[in-house]
């Protein structure tokens, strides 16, 4: 066991490759939702990380750096390389893990390295080396998906998982390369834990900073990144974006919120969206089920006079829908379409019936009932002498 005192050991600020969000070193996960924009938001940070930026603003630059990138879902061609255009990367700073697969081809790779093997990470680290060895070391390495190169991630060993992250981990540390891990939450995961749950919670808590992408309940085209765990630096805000020509278009104000909070609140906005729905739905049924009341009534006529009471044609129809209303055409050449409400239902008449008679209990004495024995054997003896 060697001891050293803490005071001997120079302190080191933590490296960024984006400000707050990927530090250098260290593994960060994003999580979210499939078609959230997760492989595009990798893509940002790649075109942002070979044009020497570190962060959103335009005057915090750094140093270049290469990127190693595992894709492991979309085309390389056709998909990746257009993605990375529209980002605006510098192309010959990406390095793409193509494996037995033509580097041209329409799909990912048919064998994809797997990094949970001994064999493939040392590869890894090798060109890391390599790129080092060159001057222009590779700063970041991203993963997407995790579950595509790393195979313990797609069970629910958690030793496994952590064997798996503790050796990129490691990597991370010896090369000084951040790693960025792109995963979706499972079904289960998802429905116990919450929309930023990765695949395994075990990613989240191995990784230094966890990042998720959500979308806004109010506006679907418009996606927000948020804050899930920053072990090295104060929790930074989040950010909304929209996604435009397979670019990512990033707002310019902050989203003061963690993704904790931001799912609660999404939440209950939606709680409260589904009781003014039925609370609405309440008032329109009432409302048609009145208009209807004295008989047939032309479409065009309601739906005018429902514009006049502020309710919409959606709302109309599902309200004509509850109350079981009936759609109709006059029976002329220039018929009008009307509505109406169900014909009453005919109620089975019951027809009245004799009451049965009472059923009372009656006693005879054993005497009694062997007289009549008697009695019956004796009318069935004369009976047969009488034949």
């Amino acid at each position: 066991m060697n001891l050293e005192k803490l005071s001997e050991i120079p302190a080191t600020p933590p490296g960024w490759v984006w400000k707050g969000i990927i530090p250098e070193g260290q593994l960060t996960l994003l999580t979210g939702e499939p078609g959230v924009g997760k492989s595009l938001f990798a893509m940002d940070a790649i075109a942002r990380l070979t044009r020497g930026e570190r962060s959103l603003a335009h005057d915090d630059q750094g140093e270049p750096g290469q990127v190693i990138l595992f894709s492991g879902e979309d085309g390389i061609a056709s998909v990746v390389r257009h993605r990375l255009e529209s980002a605006g990367a510098v192309l010959p700073s990406v390095n793409i893990v193509v494996n037995d697969t033509n580097a041209m081809s329409e799909k990912p790779a048919s064998r994809r390295s797997q990094l949970d093997d001994d064999g493939e990470i040392e590869s890894l680290e090798l060109y890391l080396a390599l790129l080092r060895e060159t001057g222009a070391p590779c700063r970041l390495v991203v993963i997407d998906p995790a579950k595509s190169f790393l195979g313990a991630t797609n069970g629910r060993d958690d030793a496994k998982i952590r064997a798996s992250m503790a050796k990129l981990t490691d990597l991370a540390n010896r090369s000084g390369a951040a790693i960025l891990l792109i995963a979706a939450p499972s079904k289960i995961e998802k429905g116990k834990r919450g929309n930023w749950t990765p695949t395994s919670p075990v990613l989240a808590e191995v990784a230094r900073s966890v990042w998720t992408i959500v979308r806004d309940p109010d506006e679907p085209d418009r996606r927000v990144l948020l804050p899930v765990k920053t072990n090295l630096c104060d929790t930074p805000p989040g950010i909304g974006f929209t996604i435009e020509d397979q670019r990512i278009s990033w707002e310019n104000e902050w989203v003061r919120q963690t993704a904790e909070q931001y799912v609660a609140d999404a939440t209950e906005t939606e709680k409260l969206h589904h009781v003014a729905a039925k609370s609405e739905l309440s008032r329109v049924t009432d409302w048609l089920k009145t208009r209807m009341t004295d008989g047939p009534v032309y479409t065009s006529v309601l739906k005018e006079d429902a514009i006049g009471h502020d309710i919409s044609e959606k709302t109309l129809m599902r309200a004509l829908i509850l109350l079981g209303g009936i759609k109709g055409k006059e029976k002329k050449l220039d018929g009008r379409w009307f509505w109406r409400l169900p014909e009453p239902l005919i109620q089975p008449v019951i027809a009245s019936c004799p009451q049965p008679p009472k059923r009372t209990l009656e006693f005879k004495t054993m005497a009694e009932i062997c007289s009549e024995a008697d009695k019956a054997k004796a009318l069935k003896n004369a009976a047969k002498q009488g034949t």
